[in-house]
């Protein structure tokens, strides 16, 4: 999903800072396509649970970039962890990534937003953070908390001309749910069941454009809310 979104606003004209913790031939790789098309993209080395780490990468795509007007918190992890079998590494990772991650990342970019007199953050949540999930508790918790989150940071930064708002996939085919997808019968018959004939399963290039939209001028009004584009899931 994060490399979609990099390459679909570098198409649309943006110059993109790619953060990465890990995967470093991945990032490359997508700086390396969006340069091929004539775009401008750079990737940064960051773990985006060590806020002093935040802090310094992104004063760092400030001075690269000569600011910053959008931010997309993408970073999570999903770990299929039943109730009683689940370590507290387990628990902190997902938390510490997809819920940490979002508010010091947040937090490093708005003064650079307000300098620029306002941007636009957008906070990857899912439909995960309204249905429950078994063999899911940490991920749930982090994309249910996402969406208050978002509510208190439009709140707080709309005097800035700052927008807030979570884009909640649906059921996306990425290599993070593969396991829940093999592992979980049930949830994927009572899924089809849902949809009939149609196709529950997104493409992670069906999130770009909704983000494109969010982070545009069209979506100035827009603050706080949570954007479903789940295929009709949320409306079972």
């Amino acid at each position: 999903m994060g490399r979609c979104y990099c390459e679909r606003f570098a198409e649309e004209g943006a110059k993109v800072a790619l953060i990465y913790y890990s995967q470093t031939e991945a990032a490359n790789n997508v700086t390396r396509e969006i340069a091929a098309k004539g775009g401008t993209s750079k990737a940064f080395q960051c773990d985006v649970t060590n806020p002093r780490q935040i802090e310094t990468t992104f004063e760092r795509v400030a001075e690269d970039f000569g600011g910053i007007d959008i931010l997309i918190n993408n970073a999570g992890i999903y770990l299929l962890t039943p109730i009683g079998d689940t370590s507290e590494d387990a628990w902190d990772s997902q938390i510490n990534t997809g819920l940490k991650g979002i508010f010091f990342c947040t937090q490093a970019a708005v003064p650079h937003m307000r300098e620029r007199g306002g941007g636009k953050i957008i906070n990857i949540g899912s439909i995960a953070g309204d249905h429950g999930m078994p063999g899911s508790s940490a991920y749930c918790a982090v994309k249910g908390a996402t969406k208050m989150l978002t509510k208190t940071m439009c709140l707080e930064l709309r005097e800035y001309n700052i927008q807030v708002n979570t884009l909640s996939p649906g059921c996306i085919e990425t290599d993070m749910n593969k396991g829940y997808r093999e592992e979980n019968e049930d949830f994927m018959k009572s899924l089809q069941e849902r949809f009939g004939k149609g196709n529950p399963w997104l493409s992670p290039e069906e999130m770009a454009g909704t983000a494109v939209f969010l982070a545009s001028s069209d979506s100035h009004a827009v603050t706080g809310a949570n954007i479903m584009v789940d295929r009709g899931y949320a409306a079972y």
